[in-house]
């Protein structure tokens, strides 16, 4: 959590962390994943709108990246005391070309099946077990917890699912 007064939030989206009502995580996450599933048939879900911006499939494919990931942080955070589990490496999976050969359907089937994933773990473990810290990542430091952690998975859901409709915008026009 935020360690001053005002709220733990994303400068990009304006995500406020605390605001997440475990019971709304996995709704949340299925919802935004649905939202990728429209906008990975569009026929420009390859596409980058400009450099420096991932296209739909590559979003898609962090995305998928990033639910898993947080899975395995709650099961962690469920069994160890206080775990500092390893970052995920996101944008070297893209320099390292791991998303070039994921097509958008193959990237909608794996986003379904991680969103299925994450949403077992979080509902199994967050009822009883959502206060239990750990260190979500070296870059942010602080302890967070497992109910955090499932309102981290919906901001990565939300923020990318909107930098995806920004592109449609993009490059439909």
């Amino acid at each position: 959590m935020s360690s001053g007064t005002t709220p733990e939030a994303c400068p990009g989206c304006h995500f406020v962390w605390d605001e997440v009502d475990p019971a709304t995580v996995t709704t949340r996450v299925d919802a935004a994943i649905a939202g990728f599933g429209e906008a990975l048939g569009s026929p420009r879900a390859r596409t980058r709108p400009r450099e420096g911006r991932w296209s739909t499939v590559e979003y898609g494919a962090h995305v998928r990246d990033v639910l898993l990931s947080i899975r395995d942080r709650i099961i962690l955070a469920a069994v160890e005391e206080c775990p500092s589990p390893p970052p995920i490496y996101r944008d070297h999976r893209v320099a390292l070309g791991l998303y070039d050969a994921d097509g958008p359907d193959v990237v909608a089937g794996d986003l379904a099946v991680a969103a299925r994933l994450f949403r077992t773990a979080f509902d199994a473990i967050a009822p009883s077990g959502g206060d239990r810290p750990l260190i979500y990542s070296q870059l942010l430091g602080d302890q967070r917890t497992i109910n955090w952690t499932g309102a981290q998975a919906v901001h990565e859901c939300e923020h990318h699912l909107a930098d995806v409709r920004e592109n449609e915008r993009a490059l439909a026009g």
